[in-house]
């Protein structure tokens, strides 16, 4: 049986209009990264991360965002991945931050 903490138990990705976004959920951790809003590939620094939350972007898309002091990274996730994602992240993450 493969390392638990090397394997995701969710791993979303999604290239959008030209725009790339990924996370994967572990156990015990969330890793991220993204091109939307931004000159290239970025690696969310989840070390940094103080809340997230999910909104919606566009008729066929959603913000996954995880907010730091000094920024807020959006990933396009598909509509149809939202509710997965959030039941995801509460468990490892917590609840979303409030409107």
């Amino acid at each position: 049986m493969p390392d638990p903490s090397l394997v995701p138990s969710l791993d979303l990705q999604l290239t959008w209009r030209g725009v790339f976004g990924r996370v994967r959920v572990f156990d015990d951790r969330v890793t991220a990264e993204t091109s939307f809003e931004r000159p290239a590939r970025t690696t969310v620094p989840m070390t940094s991360v103080r809340g997230w939350r999910i909104e919606p972007c566009d008729f066929d898309a959603v913000c996954l965002e995880f907010v730091t002091d000094d920024d807020t990274y959006r990933i396009l996730l598909d509509t149809s991945d939202e509710s997965i994602a959030d039941h995801a992240l509460r468990r490892v993450l917590g609840p979303p931050l409030a409107d």
